[in-house]
């Protein structure tokens, strides 16, 4: 799943995200925290078009307390 995608998808299911960059460039990628009534959780920053890892769309999900089942695309990939 692209990130862009995946951030509309949680986006219009009532998600908010704080941006935080690395205080160092070149110590990993920047973050991206997603809250959700009272949850958060994080995710490293792709480019938009990027596709993210299936195991931390998932785990993102369930940190939200979101069925991972009803993202968009083939339902055999996660």
């Amino acid at each position: 799943m692209e990130s862009a995608t995946f951030r509309k998808w949680l986006a219009e299911r009532g998600c908010r995200f704080d941006h935080h960059e690395q205080e160092t460039r070149g110590e990993g990628h920047a973050v991206l925290t997603i809250h959700r009534e009272g949850k958060s959780a994080k995710l490293s920053l792709v480019g938009s078009r990027d596709n993210l890892d299936p195991r931390a769309v998932r785990q993102v999900c369930e940190q939200l307390a979101l069925d991972w089942r009803e993202l968009p695309g083939p339902k055999s990939r996660v």
